[in-house]
């Protein structure tokens, strides 16, 4: 683009003026070149209010001092047109993103590493959720591997997790072990567990590893027709999810609780 006085004013230092990266004497030159131009001026204006509203948004995940952060690449540098996807493409830049599936949903977001972190574990609910949705009402093929192979299914899966388990028996409850999956959560393999009830009622079980997360008692919440008990314990997540009522699930998860407290 180029100014009405003939001087080339490129995108480039249109962004570098917002920024205030310019030289006195380059911001003069864009300064003139907006005054000549207020559709233009309009526009910079509208970039620096919703710059202004992602740095409001994600306030609360600073963990360092401004200066620490890096300078952000020129591909964040648009005029966010697209204002949903912009958001996901600076919180995955900043190490923050989840996914644009988990960000749409309002899950709490990943670190730099890939792993799941945040002052409360709404992540978690929403992990388990989906889970429980996807596999719920698969008749041939709800876990990877069955319950006839319990030793070999728990033995590979608390290698992939880095935590040993044994299944929790819920026999008492009237629930048997289906079987179990592999799943990616967070970047990070997690484990999924399903049981099941002559009446064909299914819970889930869904471990994660957790990096960040405070330690937490019992959260419930209800989303979608599923109930979820989760908690945080050191290195691992937990939650369990059906279509169960309140206290049939907080039954069967303060079983599941007790069982991994003596592992």
């Amino acid at each position: 683009m180029t100014s009405k006085t003939g001087n080339p004013v490129s995108e480039d230092d249109l962004h570098a003026f917002v920024d205030g990266r310019l030289d006195a004497s380059r911001a003069e030159q864009v300064r003139t070149h907006l005054d000549a131009d207020g559709a233009l001026a309009g526009e910079l204006g509208t970039w620096r209010a919703n710059e202004a509203a992602l740095s409001e948004l994600l306030s609360s995940y600073a963990y360092a001092a401004p200066s620490d952060i890096p300078q952000r690449p020129n591909w964040l540098k648009a005029k966010f047109e697209n204002w949903p996807a912009m958001v996901a493409a600076l919180l995955v830049a900043f190490g923050l993103g989840g996914g644009v599936g988990y960000l749409a949903r309002g899950s709490w977001p990943l670190s730099g590493q890939g792993e799941l972190v945040g002052s409360d574990e709404a992540w978690l609910e929403v992990a388990a959720r989906d889970v429980f949705l996807t596999y719920v009402r698969e008749v041939r093929h709800p876990v990877e591997v069955d319950a006839s192979e319990r030793d070999h299914l728990v033995n590979w899966l608390g290698n992939r997790i880095e935590k040993p388990f044994t299944a929790p028996s819920l026999a008492d409850l009237g629930f048997e072990l289906v079987g179990g999956r592999l799943l990616p959560i967070g970047g990070k393999p997690g484990a999924m567990l399903m049981y099941e009830n002559a009446n064909g009622d299914r819970a889930t079980i869904l471990m994660a590893r957790n990096a960040g997360a405070r330690d937490t008692a019992f959260r419930f919440s209800e989303d979608l027709g599923v109930n979820t008990f989760r908690w945080i314990d050191g290195p691992l997540a937990y939650a369990i999810s059906g279509f169960l009522d309140r206290g049939a699930l907080e039954d069967i998860s303060r079983e599941v609780y007790a069982h991994f407290e003596t592992i």
